[in-house]
């Protein structure tokens, strides 16, 4: 068999050996932590883990001395054991050859042997980069994807005096032996290109990037650098770990600026904030970006004379004291390494994405009590109309409880979110389109979002929200959007009384109809005059007695289906009295935009964002509302 054919056995040198002196008469014990149930990295092969559930491990196994399956080298013998997600061999020095004698002895004189555990895969599999597996009592995963040995078979523990590395949890080292099909051999070729690529990017990481390009570049952070990248090689730090490390050097050897002085004498402006300024204005955004940056602001990033996208990038590494790189591709690299241009880029993306969120129609806004959960727990809202009145306290009387088995209504708080990035192509491309076309759409999308849930819930009418017998659901021939249906759905609201007969003072202030109704909605609110019979007043009474808002979630039938309607409309209380909550986690009624930076996914050379936004919906005070079903 060819070099190349993978072999059947995994020696992995163990987390920790210890042997414990005994009496004269007794056997000394040797303890070994031989898999702590985590990936390990092995060089050459990448990144390797085994599900102890699949593993056979019972029996007494060899304790072997250096891997040498003679009788005389055996040193005693185990039983290995799976707990806490670990694998753990417990077992007695057994041995009469010279081997034992030579561990007994080194180990009373305080020797720290190691042991290489030797299992023998019979079932595995691919993992894909970033996809979580749960094994062994805890979810693991690798940028870089990883090999899951589904089943294997324990076979021996050998004492060793030095493994691959002393201060990792696990190290591996590979046995090769046995053969294996044409599909191993693919499997292997697939596992070594996974580990060139690895290298590769440790390398391109640790390049320098100031000016002259050598080693020597790193000056007094040289030894840390070169330390970060023998842990990155020996998988002991992963590859954004490093980047993060080196980004870290990078910014504590650049040297100090104090910032951006205008000509109008503002004072000082932060240089990320101008390259901001600069970045929105090449993005078609000069009006937002200054009215959020200000007139100064705008005027320093006038003065960059930004003709294309690498003169910002140009600029970041400027401020920041590296030497631009000659080539477009390094120069973009080099750049998205830099606070500067990262927080300038994060701080536009962020303030295109909320213009488009505020820009968007909130229709329930104008009706909705808004509410801040700390969690994602099931909260509980109080229905203000049903905490009933206060009662009279005679001198020395005792105070009672109100009951709350009406007054409350529960909701939760949900994730919704996306990611989305620009490419180091757009960059050198000066395409900048991303900001409108989809930092811009994906803030208008979290409102409808929003609004899409708090309208399914309206329509939805849990629990009858709205019905007769809650006093809120009017039907019939004169319940038609008109001035006779309106006057009977606020004549509805304004009689609202508690179970004890008292009135709850709810004013009515919206009126929401579909996209079908507005017309009939202005006539009924703004005309001066209606049609009447003869001798009757023809002012009209309900002129501007309430707001209007047109949703078209109301009759969307394709989304909604049988719940929306071109015929049903609505009338709500002020958002203070609760006929439909929205709840925000930490009241953050904003999408949160987190940046991510370059290279975040092997497969893929962008910087990344990731939107998301907390929120939930529920119905909650039903004499706060009145819904018509508009038709006979």
């Amino acid at each position: 068999m060819n070099g190349n054919a993978v072999k059947d056995d995994l020696l992995l040198t163990a987390a920790g050996v210890e042997i414990e002196a005994a009496g004269k008469d007794a056997r000394p014990k040797i303890s070994v932590v031989a898999y702590t149930g985590r990936i390990m990295r092995v060089p050459g092969w990448g990144d390797i883990a085994i599900d102890l559930a699949g593993l056979e491990a019972g029996g007494q196994v060899p304790l072997l001395a250096d891997h040498n399956a003679t009788v005389g080298s055996v040193v005693g013998h185990g039983e290995p054991a799976v707990a806490n997600g670990r694998l753990m061999v417990a077992g007695v020095v057994s041995g009469a050859g010279e081997p034992a004698r030579h561990v007994v002895e080194m180990a009373r004189g305080g020797f720290q042997f190691q042991a290489s555990v030797g299992v023998a895969p019979t079932e595995h599999e691919r993992v894909k980069p970033n996809q979580s597996v749960e094994i062994n009592g805890r979810s693991l995963s690798s940028p870089g994807g990883f090999t899951l040995v589904r089943k294997g078979r324990l076979r021996e523990v050998s004492i060793t005096p030095l493994g691959a590395d002393a201060e990792t949890s696990v190290a591996i080292a590979a046995s090769r032996q046995g053969r294996t099909n044409m599909a191993d051999i693919a499997h292997e070729d697939q596992i070594r290109a996974d580990e060139r690529d690895r290298l590769k990017e440790i390398e391109l990481t640790c390049r320098p990037i100031f000016a002259g390009g050598s080693e020597r570049d790193w000056g007094v952070h040289q030894k840390r650098v070169d330390d970060m990248k023998a842990k990155a090689v020996a998988g002991d730090m992963t590859v954004s770990e490093l980047r993060a490390g080196v980004l870290e050097v990078l910014r504590a050897s650049r040297p100090v600026f104090s910032g951006v002085i205008t000509g109008g004498g503002s004072g000082h402006i932060p240089r990320a904030r101008v390259i901001e300024a600069a970045i929105l204005k090449r993005a078609g955004f000069a009006a937002l970006a200054e009215k959020a940056l200000g007139p100064a602001c705008m005027e320093a990033a006038d003065d960059l004379r930004v003709a294309h996208t690498l003169d910002l990038c140009r600029a970041a590494l400027q401020h920041e004291g590296i030497d631009a790189p000659a080539d477009r591709e390094g120069m973009v690299r080099a750049s998205l390494t830099t606070h500067t241009l990262t927080e300038a880029l994060g701080a536009a993306v962020n303030k295109v994405l909320l213009d488009g969120y505020q820009e968007s129609p909130a229709t329930w806004r104008s009706f909705a009590g808004v509410r801040s959960v700390p969690d994602f727990k099931t909260a509980t809202a109080i229905r203000p109309s049903f905490t009933g009145s206060l009662q009279q306290i005679p001198p020395g009387g005792e105070f009672k409880h109100g009951g709350a088995d009406e007054a409350t209504t529960q909701y939760k708080v949900d994730t919704y979110g996306k990611m989305f990035s620009i490419d180091r192509r757009d960059l050198i491309n000066d395409d900048l389109s991303l900001f409108d076309s989809v930092a811009r759409a994906m803030g208008q999308a979290a409102m409808r979002k929003l609004s899409d849930l708090v309208y399914d819930t309206l329509l939805s009418n849990a629990g009858a929200f709205f019905s007769a017998g809650n006093g809120n659901y009017i039907t019939g021939a004169d319940t038609n959007l008109s001035t006779d249906g309106l006057t009977k759905a606020i004549t509805a609201m304004l009689t609202q009384r508690d179970a004890e007969g008292n009135d709850l003072d709810l004013r009515p202030t919206r009126l929401v109809v579909p996209p079908e109704l507005q017309t009939v909605a202005r006539a009924v609110l703004e005309s001066e005059y209606i049609a009447a019979q003869t001798n009757l007043p023809t002012g009209n009474s309900l002129r501007n007695a309430v707001g209007l808002e047109v949703e078209p979630r109301l009759s969307n039938t394709k989304k909604y289906g049988t719940k929306a309607s071109t015929k049903h409309w609505y009338l709500f209380a002020a958002p203070a009295a609760s006929p439909i909550i929205v709840g925000f986690l930490n009241g953050q009624q904003t999408p949160t935009v987190e940046f991510f930076g370059l290279d975040q996914t092997v497969n893929k050379l962008a910087v990344s964002w990731r939107v998301y936004f907390d929120f939930g919906a529920a119905l909650c005070d039903p004499r706060a509302a009145v819904r018509s079903k508009g038709e006979a």
